[in-house]
Protein backbone atom coordinates (compact mmCIF):
# COMPACT_ATOMS: atom_id res chain seq x y z
CA UNK A 1 0.00 0.00 0.00
CA UNK A 2 1.49 3.29 -0.95
CA UNK A 3 -0.58 5.74 1.07
CA UNK A 4 -2.71 5.83 3.80
CA UNK A 5 -4.98 8.60 4.87
CA UNK A 6 -6.78 7.81 7.97
CA UNK A 7 -6.72 12.56 8.18
CA UNK A 8 -10.37 13.76 7.04
CA UNK A 9 -10.87 14.32 3.26
CA UNK A 10 -11.67 18.24 4.78
CA UNK A 11 -8.03 18.34 5.36
CA UNK A 12 -6.95 17.27 1.75
CA UNK A 13 -7.02 18.45 -1.42
CA UNK A 14 -8.71 16.21 -3.27
CA UNK A 15 -8.28 17.90 -6.82
CA UNK A 16 -4.35 17.68 -6.34
CA UNK A 17 -4.64 14.27 -4.68
CA UNK A 18 -6.04 12.90 -7.54
CA UNK A 19 -4.19 14.71 -9.82
CA UNK A 20 -0.67 13.70 -8.75
CA UNK A 21 -1.88 9.96 -9.12
CA UNK A 22 0.12 8.23 -12.12
CA UNK A 23 -1.37 6.87 -14.89
CA UNK A 24 0.91 5.65 -17.52
CA UNK A 25 -0.04 6.74 -21.02
CA UNK A 26 -1.10 3.65 -23.37
CA UNK A 27 -0.99 3.07 -27.04
CA UNK A 28 -4.15 1.22 -27.96
CA UNK A 29 -6.53 2.85 -25.31
CA UNK A 30 -7.11 5.39 -22.97
CA UNK A 31 -6.63 4.57 -19.27
CA UNK A 32 -9.92 3.53 -17.69
CA UNK A 33 -10.20 4.41 -14.19
CA UNK A 34 -13.66 3.30 -12.82
CA UNK A 35 -15.49 5.44 -9.29
CA UNK A 36 -18.31 3.88 -8.16
CA UNK A 37 -20.47 4.41 -4.44
CA UNK A 38 -21.71 1.95 -2.55
CA UNK A 39 -22.87 1.02 0.72
CA UNK A 40 -21.55 -2.14 3.04
CA UNK A 41 -23.26 -4.81 1.76
CA UNK A 42 -22.54 -3.26 -2.13
CA UNK A 43 -25.54 -1.26 -3.10
CA UNK A 44 -25.06 1.18 -5.55
CA UNK A 45 -28.39 2.81 -5.47
CA UNK A 46 -31.32 3.97 -3.42
CA UNK A 47 -34.54 4.10 -4.67
CA UNK A 48 -33.16 3.85 -8.46
CA UNK A 49 -30.24 6.42 -8.02
CA UNK A 50 -26.79 6.76 -6.59
CA UNK A 51 -27.31 10.03 -4.78
CA UNK A 52 -28.89 8.59 -1.84
CA UNK A 53 -25.50 6.90 -0.99
CA UNK A 54 -23.74 10.24 -1.55
CA UNK A 55 -21.57 11.81 1.27
CA UNK A 56 -19.72 15.93 1.27
CA UNK A 57 -16.98 13.62 1.26
CA UNK A 58 -17.80 11.32 -1.34
CA UNK A 59 -19.35 14.61 -3.66
CA UNK A 60 -15.78 16.34 -3.39
CA UNK A 61 -14.16 13.06 -4.93
CA UNK A 62 -16.37 12.80 -7.40
CA UNK A 63 -15.87 15.99 -8.78
CA UNK A 64 -12.13 16.07 -8.63
CA UNK A 65 -12.26 12.79 -10.49
CA UNK A 66 -14.51 14.86 -12.72
CA UNK A 67 -11.54 17.53 -13.59
CA UNK A 68 -9.14 14.70 -15.11
CA UNK A 69 -9.99 12.91 -17.58
CA UNK A 70 -10.49 13.14 -21.64
CA UNK A 71 -13.61 11.56 -21.53
CA UNK A 72 -16.38 10.47 -19.57
CA UNK A 73 -18.40 7.47 -19.76
CA UNK A 74 -21.50 5.97 -18.65
CA UNK A 75 -23.95 3.33 -19.57
CA UNK A 76 -27.52 4.99 -21.51
CA UNK A 77 -29.27 3.72 -17.94
CA UNK A 78 -27.15 5.38 -15.83
CA UNK A 79 -27.46 8.47 -18.01
CA UNK A 80 -31.29 8.63 -17.97
CA UNK A 81 -31.57 7.82 -14.58
CA UNK A 82 -29.55 10.32 -13.19
CA UNK A 83 -30.70 12.69 -15.84
CA UNK A 84 -26.64 13.90 -17.41
CA UNK A 85 -26.65 16.90 -18.93
CA UNK A 86 -23.11 19.12 -20.38
CA UNK A 87 -20.11 18.75 -18.19
CA UNK A 88 -19.84 21.26 -16.13
CA UNK A 89 -16.42 22.84 -14.59
CA UNK A 90 -15.31 26.56 -12.57
CA UNK A 91 -12.76 28.57 -14.30
CA UNK A 92 -9.66 27.45 -12.52
CA UNK A 93 -10.75 23.58 -13.26
CA UNK A 94 -10.90 24.44 -16.87
CA UNK A 95 -7.64 26.96 -17.07
CA UNK A 96 -5.62 23.45 -14.99
CA UNK A 97 -6.81 21.55 -17.32
CA UNK A 98 -5.53 23.52 -20.31
CA UNK A 99 -2.02 23.87 -18.45
CA UNK A 100 -1.96 20.11 -18.43
CA UNK A 101 -2.44 19.96 -22.37
CA UNK A 102 -6.19 18.54 -22.28
CA UNK A 103 -8.89 20.28 -23.54
CA UNK A 104 -11.15 22.85 -20.90
CA UNK A 105 -14.09 20.41 -20.48
CA UNK A 106 -13.82 16.80 -20.83
CA UNK A 107 -15.99 14.77 -23.65
CA UNK A 108 -18.99 12.94 -22.66
CA UNK A 109 -19.15 9.27 -23.81
CA UNK A 110 -22.58 7.31 -23.69
CA UNK A 111 -22.37 3.27 -24.49
CA UNK A 112 -26.00 2.24 -26.06
CA UNK A 113 -26.52 -0.50 -28.23
CA UNK A 114 -29.61 -0.10 -29.43
CA UNK A 115 -29.20 3.73 -29.74
CA UNK A 116 -32.09 4.28 -27.18
CA UNK A 117 -31.44 7.68 -26.58
CA UNK A 118 -33.54 10.86 -26.97
CA UNK A 119 -32.07 13.79 -28.70
CA UNK A 120 -34.03 16.19 -27.15
CA UNK A 121 -32.62 15.26 -23.81
CA UNK A 122 -30.53 17.03 -21.71
CA UNK A 123 -27.73 15.39 -22.58
CA UNK A 124 -27.64 16.67 -25.96
CA UNK A 125 -28.35 20.47 -24.83
CA UNK A 126 -25.49 22.33 -25.26
CA UNK A 127 -24.11 22.02 -29.19
CA UNK A 128 -20.45 23.09 -28.14
CA UNK A 129 -20.29 19.88 -25.96
CA UNK A 130 -21.78 17.22 -28.56
CA UNK A 131 -21.31 13.86 -26.63
CA UNK A 132 -20.09 10.74 -28.05
CA UNK A 133 -22.91 8.03 -28.05
CA UNK A 134 -20.86 4.14 -28.90
CA UNK A 135 -23.71 1.53 -30.21
CA UNK A 136 -23.59 -1.16 -32.50
CA UNK A 137 -24.08 -2.34 -36.37
CA UNK A 138 -27.85 -4.00 -35.01
CA UNK A 139 -28.75 -0.45 -33.65
CA UNK A 140 -31.88 1.01 -35.59
CA UNK A 141 -30.34 2.94 -38.37
CA UNK A 142 -33.19 6.24 -37.76
CA UNK A 143 -32.16 5.78 -34.36
CA UNK A 144 -28.60 6.18 -35.16
CA UNK A 145 -29.18 8.94 -37.89
CA UNK A 146 -31.21 11.16 -35.27
CA UNK A 147 -28.58 11.10 -32.90
CA UNK A 148 -26.04 11.98 -35.49
CA UNK A 149 -27.46 16.01 -35.39
CA UNK A 150 -26.43 16.05 -31.74
CA UNK A 151 -23.96 13.74 -31.09
CA UNK A 152 -20.38 11.99 -32.35
CA UNK A 153 -21.17 8.14 -33.58
CA UNK A 154 -18.82 5.64 -32.84
CA UNK A 155 -20.07 1.96 -34.38
CA UNK A 156 -18.20 -0.70 -32.33
CA UNK A 157 -19.09 -4.65 -32.65
CA UNK A 158 -22.84 -6.18 -33.35
CA UNK A 159 -24.80 -7.59 -30.76
CA UNK A 160 -23.14 -5.99 -28.04
CA UNK A 161 -20.52 -3.08 -27.96
CA UNK A 162 -17.02 -4.06 -28.52
CA UNK A 163 -15.76 -1.71 -26.02
CA UNK A 164 -11.90 -2.69 -26.63
CA UNK A 165 -12.28 -1.63 -30.22
CA UNK A 166 -14.55 1.84 -29.21
CA UNK A 167 -11.55 2.62 -27.14
CA UNK A 168 -9.41 2.62 -30.06
CA UNK A 169 -11.03 5.14 -31.64
CA UNK A 170 -11.33 6.91 -28.75
CA UNK A 171 -7.43 6.74 -28.55
CA UNK A 172 -6.89 7.76 -31.97
CA UNK A 173 -9.05 11.18 -31.33
CA UNK A 174 -6.26 11.40 -28.44
CA UNK A 175 -8.26 10.78 -25.41
CA UNK A 176 -5.75 8.86 -23.29
CA UNK A 177 -7.83 9.49 -19.97
CA UNK A 178 -11.37 7.55 -19.26
CA UNK A 179 -13.75 8.02 -16.37
CA UNK A 180 -16.14 5.47 -16.21
CA UNK A 181 -19.44 6.17 -13.90
CA UNK A 182 -21.34 2.81 -14.08
CA UNK A 183 -24.13 1.30 -14.30
CA UNK A 184 -23.26 -2.16 -13.02
CA UNK A 185 -23.92 -3.77 -16.60
CA UNK A 186 -21.30 -1.79 -17.91
CA UNK A 187 -18.59 -1.82 -15.57
CA UNK A 188 -18.41 -5.71 -15.87
CA UNK A 189 -18.03 -5.94 -18.90
CA UNK A 190 -15.08 -3.68 -18.55
CA UNK A 191 -14.19 -6.29 -16.31
CA UNK A 192 -14.56 -9.09 -18.18
CA UNK A 193 -12.56 -7.71 -20.94
CA UNK A 194 -9.88 -6.55 -18.77
CA UNK A 195 -10.06 -3.42 -19.71
CA UNK A 196 -9.90 -1.74 -15.86
CA UNK A 197 -7.10 0.07 -14.75
CA UNK A 198 -8.14 1.77 -11.64
CA UNK A 199 -10.78 1.80 -9.55
CA UNK A 200 -12.08 4.31 -7.01
CA UNK A 201 -14.68 3.35 -4.77
CA UNK A 202 -16.34 4.97 -1.83
CA UNK A 203 -18.01 2.61 0.91
CA UNK A 204 -20.95 4.37 2.43
CA UNK A 205 -22.00 3.70 6.48
CA UNK A 206 -24.77 1.98 5.49
CA UNK A 207 -26.94 -1.04 4.84
CA UNK A 208 -29.70 -1.26 2.44
CA UNK A 209 -30.34 -5.16 1.97
CA UNK A 210 -30.08 -8.28 -0.28
CA UNK A 211 -31.73 -7.00 -2.71
CA UNK A 212 -29.14 -3.90 -3.40
CA UNK A 213 -27.98 -3.61 -7.26
CA UNK A 214 -24.08 -4.15 -7.31
CA UNK A 215 -21.43 -2.13 -8.56
CA UNK A 216 -20.74 -4.65 -11.31
CA UNK A 217 -23.72 -7.25 -12.91
CA UNK A 218 -22.33 -10.72 -12.26
CA UNK A 219 -25.05 -12.25 -14.66
CA UNK A 220 -22.37 -13.38 -16.73
CA UNK A 221 -19.29 -14.94 -16.01
CA UNK A 222 -16.11 -12.63 -15.23
CA UNK A 223 -12.30 -13.88 -14.36
CA UNK A 224 -10.41 -12.28 -11.73
CA UNK A 225 -8.37 -9.62 -11.73
CA UNK A 226 -5.64 -8.00 -9.30
CA UNK A 227 -5.90 -4.27 -8.33
CA UNK A 228 -2.91 -2.91 -5.94
CA UNK A 229 -4.31 -0.84 -2.96
CA UNK A 230 -3.09 2.44 -3.68
CA UNK A 231 -5.05 4.70 -0.93
CA UNK A 232 -7.45 4.47 1.67
CA UNK A 233 -8.80 8.18 3.06
CA UNK A 234 -11.42 7.57 6.17
CA UNK A 235 -13.91 10.60 7.18
CA UNK A 236 -17.52 10.23 8.87
CA UNK A 237 -17.35 6.73 8.68
CA UNK A 238 -17.44 7.36 4.90
CA UNK A 239 -14.01 4.99 3.33
CA UNK A 240 -12.62 6.04 -0.18
CA UNK A 241 -10.69 3.86 -2.20
CA UNK A 242 -7.72 3.61 -4.82
CA UNK A 243 -7.44 0.51 -6.35
CA UNK A 244 -4.54 0.73 -9.27
CA UNK A 245 -3.67 -1.74 -11.71
CA UNK A 246 -0.10 -3.09 -10.94
CA UNK A 247 2.52 -1.91 -12.94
Amino acid sequence: MDQLFPTPLTNLDPVELVAADARPARTDRPWVLVNMVASIDGAIEVDGRSGGLGSPADKAMFHALRQLPDVIMAGAGTVRAENYGPVQLDADAQARRVARGQHALPRLAVVSGRAHLDPESRLFSDPTQRPIVITTTTASSDAVEKLRDVADIIIAGSNTVDLRAAFAELRALELKTLLCEGGPTLNNQLLTDDLVDEWCQTVAPVLIGSEATSSADRSSSSIARSLQLARVIVEDDVLLLRYARES
